[in-house]
């Protein structure tokens, strides 16, 4: 390790243990002194703005639910360049919804208040004088709140609560009358003149659904029956080897059907040998367009707060998403095509049955 990481890290240590209140006040002296971040002035002409920094959640899930609020920006400011800061596994999801933005990609373990590469994309954001700073993530560290503020950007906007002047002049709450998450935080957009016209579209491109294709043949995947796809790699993980199994056992009692497995990293440990213990293709770690070709290529998907089905969601391919049920509609706005079923505590075996119901039931839909 480098000898100005071991002290970055060790200043981040002794940082860390002032009381929070004294680190907020040292933050807020660096940002509002030592770079000098200007007070909001009127009157806004954001068709003037020709640089925008959008922070993305570092969660997949919450920032696929900013896509339609990032959209709604980038069609209102049309002649800006558009930043986009985000994690790695999030920038592959946004390099395929706008991919003529400028990806600034970092690794979450050097996300510290005195991390080398974050001091070094301060100043690079400084020297690109960023007219508006947007944070999307509710929940800012130390090393974001130093970020905003080193960018010196005139406006610097966030959600309430996610963070206070001088690091955001512009705090909005997201829209109450909501229930769906991406509806609640298009509110942001909307203060700045943007419409909710902006829809997502995710293509897939002929070449990743021919070399799917290829892949299922070369699982001796059966032609022409229904294909469902079973996030286990998700079902595993949050609810055990136990449950899964029973899902999986009573989702095969419906005959005529071909199914696989789908993990969305790397499976490693006790979940390899479990998606190995079956006699079922298992699709793992692919990129969102080849999950997105995955999915065409299904008469139904079977998952819960994940990429995955958003993507089966944005797609329109038929989808059953598996939610507490506090968080059903925040996650799953029901259509012909999206199901979401709700639980309290843990899913039980009643649970297990109602979505083999509804995917008979979306099965027995298609068939009409």
């Amino acid at each position: 390790m480098a000898k100005s990481k071991v002290f970055g890290k060790a200043k981040h240590f002794f940082f860390m243990m002032l009381p929070s209140s004294w680190r907020v006040v040292f933050i807020k002296w660096l940002v509002g002194v030592r770079f000098k971040c200007p007070q909001l002035s009127f009157p806004w002409n954001y068709s003037a703005f020709k640089k925008v920094l959008v922070i993305l959640p570092e969660e997949p899930v919450e920032a696929f639910h900013q896509i339609k609020t990032y959209l709604g920006l980038v069609s209102l400011i049309k002649n800006a360049r558009f930043f986009i800061f985000c994690t790695k596994n999030v920038a592959t999801l946004f390099h395929h919804i706008h991919p003529e933005a400028t990806m600034v990609e970092y690794e979450t373990s050097e996300r510290y208040l005195f991390s080398d590469e974050f001091h070094a994309l301060g100043k690079y954001f400084l020297s690109e004088e960023i007219d508006l700073c947007l944070l999307l993530e509710r929940l800012p560290d130390n090393a974001l709140l130093y970020l905003i503020g080193k960018t010196a950007a005139p406006f610097r906007a966030g959600y309430v609560g996610s963070a206070q002047y001088p690091f955001l002049n512009i705090q909005v709450n997201p829209a109450p009358s909501k229930e769906y998450l991406s509806d609640r935080n298009f509110m942001i957009a909307r203060i700045f003149g943007a419409s909710e016209n902006s829809r997502l579209r995710w293509s897939v491109a002929k070449e990743t659904l021919n070399e799917i294709s290829h892949v299922m043949h070369e699982f001796s995947m059966p032609v022409g029956v229904p294909t469902i796809g079973i996030d286990a790699g998700f079902f595993f993980e949050a609810f055990g080897e136990s449950w899964t199994v029973m899902l999986i056992r009573k989702l095969k009692t419906i005959e005529a059907c071909a199914y696989y497995l789908y993990c969305e990293g790397e499976p490693d440990g006790s979940l390899r040998h479990f998606l190995g213990s079956f006699s079922i293709p298992v699709f793992a770690s692919m990129t969102p367009s080849r999950s997105a070709a995955l999915i065409s290529k299904s008469r139904c998907t079977l998952s819960g707060k994940t990429v995955f089905f958003e993507l089966a969601n944005v797609l329109g391919n038929p989808v059953i998403g598996l939610f507490e049920n506090k968080e059903c509609a925040l996650y799953c706005r029901p259509t012909s095509s999206t199901r979401g079923i709700g639980y309290d505590g843990r899913p039980d075996e009643e649970t297990a049955q109602r979505i083999v119901s509804t995917l008979q039931k979306l099965l027995d839909q298609k068939a009409d």
